[in-house]
């Protein structure tokens, strides 16, 4: 049985704490991305010259992705 801090440990430890943030910013990313695609599609749907829709949710999906993350690291 490995003691509690032993380097084996801290390594293990190490690793979950970086996949752990890592995912963050995948979902980070993956909102804003959502908000772009998204507001696209609806900017061409509605034939809009500009990108009403798009800046919209982009921002939306951000802020909603940066309340989640907010939650989740307190």
């Amino acid at each position: 049985m490995p003691q509690p801090n032993s380097p084996e440990e801290k390594r293990k430890s190490a690793i979950k704490d970086w996949a752990r943030y890592s995912g963050l910013a995948f979902q980070l990313l993956g909102a804003c991305l959502a908000g772009v695609f998204i507001g696209r599609w609806l900017d061409a749907k509605m034939e809009l010259e500009r990108p009403l829709w798009a800046v919209f949710l982009t921002i939306f999906f951000m802020v909603a992705s940066l309340v989640s993350l907010y939650r989740q690291l307190k």
